[in-house]
Parts: structure tokens; C-alpha cells; sequence
């Protein structure tokens, strides 16, 4: 009954029960709304610490990339992207991925509830469970390495070239155990994330870089440079996995291995955990797909497609995954307190600001596609025709980019609720529509078609995903969505214009590799600041709040150091 509700403070004047329990409703609705601001600004700072991290990491990464381009032959390149695309895919199936989503809610509930035991319990065991999987995983890899790309390299184009494929088992054989020092790193960043700890796991990535870098410097001094290369991969995944290590062990959450899985919490993780895995293995089958039908197009098809993916993977990584990242706990957070419309209106905005920044990354690589590849890649082992051929590959990723921002933000609020499963069907789903895309898209299309097909399985994939959120949890509110677009494109359409000085500033600078690369910053740092000025003038919400965050963490940073 309102008359025995109590004021919610010791100063204010009763008015009556009526005027109280309005005044009591009011503040509680603003105290609700303050919560959710202050929620969105936690996970924004800590987005944007992730994504300073994860630039340094993919700036490195670009460059151990141009060097792994530049530096070896087309037949060593071909071998040993092929060999570390491997590890990659079963690391993202037993440790970014699958347990990243199902430990994550399980184990901030049990950090809110201050249930120390049982959260100490789960890290414990989950430990366990992820190191008998992922051993278990490396051995049979490395044991049956020679079968498993015998089948999926079975293209004709691909084995033509003697000794390739040999060379290709050899390198994935030494890389393959580069999965257990992955999944560990996965761990310690989940628990490190779920404790709102992200720099230093951003940051950690970049020592893998460094060694790769390394590598490739004093790799012509060596018989087999691509052997360097692949124990190079090893050394860098120790000391990214190492380097956390310190704050694990500072937060008293360093595992100790545990097979007492027979509990509540842990059961709940297995619970998910499964689906998650099918699903992500399913997701791993389209790569797996892309390399099969890679192995009957020309050489170096392969180093293309692995060349496009990393420059995609820039901004997704820097943005979209750096905002999932600190996103899951909240929406996590929001569910464990049966919040669902915080948790709607939560993801909704981070769609539309994920959308204000992928969609002018979309339009630059697509336009710019051959610039970009030119300046990053070509040069001494790297040819024009490779150049041509990973640029027409980059202006198809560039539509995926928004897809698969959609899905990886989207995802996050179906692995907040721990439902794994629907993921996985969708991921399943997308998956026959790959094969069936691939094989038509392919003989039809070549390089373009295969390229085309991977966007195309992803929409199906988010259009999944839309009508089950929208279905099961709340509204994704479509027309903010769509009014937010309209005024993202307008800017895009601003920029697509800004980015035409592209070629008259080639001639002003040169057409040598010092004068395109200063012609494309220049063009790529116009065409943003064209689509911010639009964004400005119209007002564009997302674009207030990222000025914000940015301008208010650098002058807490330049306070702080004027103090000093």
C-alpha cells in the first residue's frame, strides 16, 4: 500500500500518501534512468580503452601482414596463411568465442551476488574442462593434419604446385598447439573482462605482432624463413597469454584446476557452452568451406582472401568487437535484474553507433579498395596482379562489414540471456546457405563469387537473428534504427565525394609508394572529417556522445597530468 511506503530521504516533507508515492515513483524512475546512463558510459570508456589497445595490436598486425606479403613467395605466403587460418579457427570455437559467451554471464551473476566460493568454484573448473578439450583438440589436430588438408585443399589449382601441399601439413603441425595458448589467453581475458579489467587484453595481441615482425626481419637469414615464421607464432602466443597472467593472479582468480564439475554454476556453463560450441563450429565450417573452394582458383587466391579478411577485420575489431566485449557484461548485468527494456534500449543504441562508424568504414574500403591494397601490401614478393586480386575481394568484404556488425553486437544480447542454442541454429541455417552460395557464386563469378557468397550467408544469418530478438526478448525499436541510417548516409554520400581526391593528389605527390601512402591518409583523413562534419550539422546523437567520451577521458588524462 502507498501509505507505507517510506520517503527516500530523511529531509523530504510528507505530502500525503498520493503526493508520496508519485514523488517516490518519480525519483525512482530517474534513479533507473540515471543507472542505464551510467551504464552505456561504462561500457563506452571501456570500449573505447579496448579499442586503443586492439589499434596498437591491429596496426602491428597490418604490418606483420604487408611484411608476410612483401617479404615471401607466393607459394610460402599461400602455405602459411593457410596453416594459421587452422589453429585460428578452432581457438575462436574452444576460446573467444564459446567460452567467452557462455562463462561471462555465469560468472558476473555470481560476482553481483558476491558468492565468492562458487564464483572461485567456476573458474576452477571451467579451467579444467578448457584445457582437457583444447590438449585433447591439438593432438588429434596434429595427428590427422595430413587427412583433414588433403580433403580440404583438394582443388586442382592447389596441388599442382608440387611440394605445396606438404609444406602446408608441415607448418600447420608446428602452429597447431598455438589453439592451447589461445584458449588460455581467452580464459584470462574473460575473467579479466567480467571484472571490467579490458586494457591489458586489448594491448596483449600486439606481442604476438612483435614476434611475427621479428620474425620476418631475420627470416632471409635462415634456410627455411617460413619455419621461422611458424615458431614465431608460438613464442608470440606464449607471451600473449603470459602477460596476463600478473592481473589474473592479482585478482585472486588464477585457476586451479578442478574436476569437480558436478555443480550448479558449472553445469549451467556446460549447458550453454555446447550449443555455443555447435554454433561456432558451424561458423568455422564457412571458413573451412572458402579454403575448399579457394583451392580451385588461381594461385594466391588464398593469401588474397586472408589479405581482405585482416583489412576487414581493422575496423570490426577496433569497434565492433571492442564494443561486444565490454557490452556482454552489462546486458548480462540487465538480465540477471530482469531489466528487459534497459537491456533493448542498451543495445539498440550500441547498434546504431556501431552503425554510425562501420558504415563510412564500408564506403572508404570500398572506394578506396585498390589505394588501400596498393599501400599496405604491394611491393617486392607482392604484384599488381596480387593487388588487383585482393581488392576485389576487399569491395565485396566491404558490405559484410556492416552485416557482420550487425551480427556480432546483435549476438551478444542472445549470449547475455544464455541462449546459445538460437545462435547456433541461425549459424547452421547460414551455413547451408553458404554451401549452396558458394558452389553457384564460385562457377559463376570466380573470386567475386566466393567473396559474395560469404556476405551473403551472413545477412541470412542477421535477418535470423532480428526476427528472434525481436520475437523472444524486446524490441530492436526499427524506426530509430532507420532515422539514425538516414542521416548516416547522407554523411557516407558526403564523404564518397571527399574521397575523389584521391587520384589528383597521386600526381601532386608522386606515384611511388611514400606518395600514395601520404595521398591516402590525407583522402581517408578528409573523408572522416567530411562525414563527422555532416554528422555535426545534423545533429546526430552518436556523434555527440563518441565527441563526448573521447574529449571527457582526454581531459580527465591532461587533468591528471597537469596535477603531476
Amino acid at each position: 500500500m502507498s501509505s507505507d511506503r517510506r520517503p527516500l530521504s530523511d529531509s523530504a516533507l510528507p505530502a500525503g500518501p498520493a503526493s508520496e508515492s508519485g514523488a517516490a515513483q518519480s525519483d525512482a524512475i530517474q534513479s533507473e534512468e540515471t543507472q542505464q546512463r551510467s551504464e552505456r558510459n561504462a561500457v563506452t570508456v571501456s570500449a573505447i580503452i579496448f579499442a586503443a589497445g586492439t589499434l596498437l595490436s591491429r596496426v602491428l598486425g597490418l604490418i606483420r601482414d604487408m611484411m608476410t606479403a612483401r617479404y615471401f613467395s607466393v607459394e610460402i605466403r599461400d602455405a602459411f596463411l593457410v596453416a594459421f587460418r587452422l589453429p585460428n579457427l578452432f581457438r575462436r570455437l574452444l576460446g573467444e568465442g564459446s567460452l567467452s559467451v557462455s562463462f561471462i554471464p555465469v560468472f558476473v551473476e555470481l560476482l553481483q551476488g558476491k558468492r565468492q566460493e562458487e564464483s572461485h568454484r567456476l573458474v576452477n573448473n571451467v579451467f579444467a574442462i578448457l584445457m582437457t578439450v583444447s590438449m585433447t583438440v591439438s593432438f588429434l589436430g596434429i595427428l590427422f593434419m595430413d587427412d583433414l588438408l588433403r580433403v580440404v585443399l583438394s582443388g586442382n589449382e592447389y596441388t599442382r604446385i608440387a611440394g605445396k601441399l606438404e609444406l602446408t601439413v608441415h607448418l600447420a603441425r608446428v602452429m597447431f598447439s598455438f589453439l592451447i595458448l589461445m584458449s588460455l589467453f581467452a580464459f584470462f581475458m574473460a575473467i579479466l573482462n567480467s571484472l571490467r579489467q579490458f586494457a591489458l587484453s586489448a594491448l596483449a595481441p600486439a606481442l604476438l605482432n612483435v614476434a611475427l615482425i621479428a620474425a620476418a626481419l631475420v627470416s632471409e637469414h635462415w634456410a627455411a624463413p617460413e619455419m621461422v615464421l611458424a615458431w614465431a607464432v608460438m613464442l608470440g602466443g606464449f607471451l600473449q597469454m603470459a602477460i596476463l597472467v600478473p592481473s589474473v593472479v592479482k585478482a585472486g582468480y588464477f585457476p586451479r584446476p578442478s574436476f569437480r564439475w558436478n555443480t550448479p554454476e558449472t553445469k549451467r556453463v556446460i549447458r550453454v557452452v555446447l550449443p555455443s560450441m555447435f554454433g561456432m563450429s558451424i561458423m568455422q565450417v564457412t571458413q573451412m568451406v572458402n579454403l575448399h573452394f579457394a583451392s580451385h582458383l588461381p594461385q594466391g587466391t588464398h593469401s588474397a582472401f586472408y589479405l581482405a579478411d585482416r583489412v576487414l577485420e581493422l575496423p570490426l575489431s577496433i569497434f565492433v568487437v571492442s564494443v561486444g566485449s565490454a557490452l556482454l557484461p552489462t546486458l548480462a548485468r540487465f538480465w540477471a535484474s530482469q531489466d528487459r527494456n534497459a537491456m533493448s534500449d542498451t543495445i539498440n543504441h550500441y547498434i546504431r553507433l556501431i552503425l554510425f562508424v562501420a558504415l563510412p568504414a564500408a564506403v572508404g574500403m570500398f572506394v578506396l579498395a585498390t589505394p588501400i591494397t596498393e599501400v599496405l601490401f604491394q611491393g617486392r614478393q607482392f604484384t599488381a596482379h596480387d593487388t588487383a586480386m585482393t581488392a576485389q575481394i576487399l569491395q565485396v568484404y566491404a558490405f559484410g562489414l556492416i552485416v557482420s556488425a550487425g551480427v556480432r553486437i546483435l549476438a551478444q544480447g542472445f549470449y547475455a540471456i544464455q541462449n546459445t542454442w538460437f545462435p547456433a541454429c541461425a549459424a547452421t541455417v547460414a551455413v547451408m546457405a553458404h554451401l549452396l552460395f558458394a558452389a553457384n557464386f564460385t562457377e559463376a563469378f570466380g573470386i567475386r563469387g566466393l567473396a559474395s557468397a560469404t556476405v551473403a550467408s551472413a545477412t541470412v544469418n542477421l535477418a535470423l537473428l532480428v526476427l528472434a530478438y525481436n520475437a523472444w526478448v524486446g524490441s530492436l525499436h526499427p524506426k530509430r534504427l532507420a532515422q539514425g541510417l538516414v542521416k548516416f548516409c547522407i554523411g557516407a554520400a558526403v564523404m564518397i565525394g571527399v574521397l575523389q581526391m584521391y587520384g589528383p593528389l597521386t600526381i601532386w605527390f608522386g606515384a611511388s609508394q611514400w606518395g600514395r601512402a601520404v595521398a591516402l591518409a590525407i583522402t581517408i583523413t578528409s573523408g572522416g572529417v567530411a562525414y563527422m562534419l555532416v554528422a555535426h550539422i545534423l545533429r546526430v546523437p552518436e556523434y555527440q556522445e563518441t565527441v563526448q567520451t573521447f574529449g571527457g577521458k582526454l581531459k580527465s588524462k591532461f587533468g591528471r597530468l597537469i596535477k603531476r
